[in-house]
C-alpha cells in the first residue's frame, strides 16, 4: 500500500466527498449512542475562514471535534502518522494539512494553513502540538496567533472532555465514557493589537478560555 500526500487546497471528488460526510456520519452516530456525545454552546459556524483551537488528550480528538460541527474541518496533524500506509487514504481524504516533525519551523504547514483559511476553509489546530501525556493542558507552541493575525480568521476556543477516558495515549482498546465538546465565544487577533504582540496575547487568551471550560489549571 503506497502512501503519498495532498494538497488541502485540492479539490475533492465526488468518491472522496461522500467518503468524508459518510465517516463523519458514522462517529458522528456512535459518539451520540456509545459515548453520549454532549454538546455544550457549540454553535453554528459562520461562513468564511475560522481556527478552531483545542486541548488535545486522545487519538480520538479530530474525529470528534470534527464531528461536533457542521462544517468541513481540516486538521493539521504530524507527518508520522498522515503517511501511515493503512491511514493514509483517510488522511488525504480528509485533506489534513502535514506537520513535517523533522522541520523545526513546519513554515510548509503554516502556509498551507494560512492558504487553507484565505480559501475560507475552517481550520482545526491543537495548540499544545502533541497529545498531552498526562491530560494535563499544556503550554501552546507558536503558529495559531500568527495565523489568526495574517488570516483575519476568528478563533474559537474548544474544549475537549472525556476523549482520554474513552482512549488514552498508548492504549488500544476504546473504553466506555461520557463525551464533551465546549465551545467559547471567538476571538480576533486584532483585538489584541496591530503588532505581532497580539499573537502572544491572542494565544494566552485562547488556552485560558480551554482551561476555564476544561476546569482545569491554565498552563505556564
Amino acid at each position: 500500500m503506497r502512501s503519498f500526500r495532498v494538497s488541502p487546497l485540492h479539490p475533492a471528488g465526488p468518491l472522496e466527498a461522500a467518503g468524508y460526510w459518510m465517516c463523519r456520519g458514522t462517529f458522528r452516530l456512535a459518539l451520540r449512542t456509545a459515548w453520549h456525545l454532549s454538546l455544550a454552546d457549540v454553535r453554528e459556524l459562520p461562513d468564511g475562514p475560522i481556527i478552531l483551537a483545542a486541548n488535545h488528550r486522545s487519538f480520538i480528538d479530530p474525529l470528534v471535534l470534527g464531528s461536533a460541527v457542521e462544517r468541513r474541518v481540516t486538521f493539521m496533524m504530524t507527518a508520522r502518522y498522515y503517511d501511515l500506509p493503512a491511514l493514509n487514504w483517510f488522511f488525504r481524504m480528509s485533506r489534513c494539512i502535514v506537520v513535517d516533525d523533522e522541520k523545526p519551523d513546519n513554515r510548509k504547514a503554516l502556509r498551507d494553513s494560512l492558504e487553507s483559511l484565505d480559501a475560507g476553509q475552517v481550520v482545526a489546530i491543537f495548540p499544545e502540538g502533541h497529545i498531552s501525556p498526562d491530560g494535563a493542558l499544556r503550554a501552546a507552541q507558536p503558529g495559531m496567533g500568527w495565523l489568526a493575525r495574517k488570516s483575519g480568521a476568528p478563533v474559537f476556543p474548544v474544549w475537549l472532555g472525556g476523549t482520554r477516558e474513552v482512549l488514552a495515549k498508548g492504549e488500544r482498546r476504546l473504553r466506555s465514557s461520557h463525551v464533551t465538546v465546549r465551545m467559547g465565544a471567538p476571538r480576533l487577533a486584532t483585538d489584541f493589537g496591530a503588532s505581532r504582540d497580539a499573537e502572544a496575547a491572542l494565544t494566552a487568551a485562547i488556552m485560558a478560555d480551554i482551561a476555564r471550560m476544561g476546569g482545569v489549571a491554565i498552563p505556564a
